[in-house]
């Protein structure tokens, strides 16, 4: 416990330091985790025989998250010719030509490499794509919207408080496992503390700071029904990913955070949580 607790506390101040700093730092952060995690689940699925085509799945991660990242960086700099150069990289054709290519490229595996790639290669190639890099992303367009600094803490403290909540409440109350089939340590009690948890924090940063602080004054019950949503939706990406390992037989993505395992085990919540928190922002506030 004492090494999960000094992990994430460094892990948490390292959050802190990058978010204060201009939002393509946290854009080129975010890109380097996407390609991490991706990394740790092609890993994991050659574990038990499949073989992802990972060049793919890398040059996807790349481009899309480098789109973002440039994107991002032109908001902080106003710089023109970047901006030029960006229109002519980046237009919508270009994605749609890229989009074709890796499509086609994909599939030709299986006509020029049946005996190294199957299907279910190439299918679990593009899960991985969906799964991270455009899961993830949704944490740029959080922060791309009006207000999204105030946002995207949002989306870390509920994330975060429901992991924190669940994991302390379980350990010290949990008696019912919840799923033993897929992840043994979950219990019912540390699930309802996990949801109860993130409605009190996330709660709390909206009162006392989006609304005290910077005085954007959104009514209280968006923050409970947003903490309630983090602290439930969050889990189900933690159990998503449980049920991933338990399918290719690991305990951990990978070994990177000492007492979390890997980066991916540390963002599954996050992936789920992000999509959720911008798409509430964009429909009901």
């Amino acid at each position: 416990m004492k090494k999960r607790i000094i992990s994430g506390v460094l892990a948490g101040m390292l959050l802190f330091i990058i978010m204060l700093l201009p939002s393509y730092v946290m854009a080129l952060t975010v890109c380097a985790i996407s390609i991490i995690a991706l990394f740790e689940f092609y890993q994991s699925v050659k574990k038990v025989n499949f073989h992802p085509v990972q060049i793919v799945g890398f040059f996807a991660c790349i481009m899309f998250l480098l789109y973002l990242t440039y994107k991002t960086f032109l908001i902080d700099t106003n710089n023109e010719f970047l901006s030029n150069i960006s229109q002519v990289i980046f237009q919508q054709n270009t994605f749609y030509l890229f989009i074709y290519l890796s499509i086609v490229y994909l599939l030709l595996q299986m006509v020029f490499h049946k005996k190294s790639f199957t299907l279910n290669d190439i299918a679990l190639t593009i899960l991985g794509i969906i799964y991270i890099p455009f899961l993830l992303s949704f944490l740029f367009l959080v922060r791309f919207l009006e207000n999204g600094f105030e946002y995207v803490w949002l989306i870390f403290i509920g994330t975060y408080s429901t992991d924190i909540c669940a994991y302390f409440i379980g350990k010290f109350f949990g008696k019912t496992k919840l799923m033993p089939e897929i992840s043994p340590n979950k219990t019912v009690a540390g699930a309802v503390g996990g949801a109860i948890g993130s409605v009190i924090f996330t709660t709390l940063f909206g009162v006392l700071y989006i609304n005290g602080y910077e005085g954007l004054n959104i009514p209280y019950y968006h923050f409970i029904i947003l903490g309630f949503l983090c602290g439930t939706i969050s889990q189900l990406g933690d159990w998503s990913a449980s049920a991933i390992k338990r399918n290719v037989g690991v305990k951990d993505f990978g070994h990177i955070m000492p007492g979390h395992g890997g980066l991916l085990d540390r963002i599954d919540s996050l992936l789920f949580v992000a999509p959720a928190v911008y798409f509430y922002i964009q429909f009901f506030i």
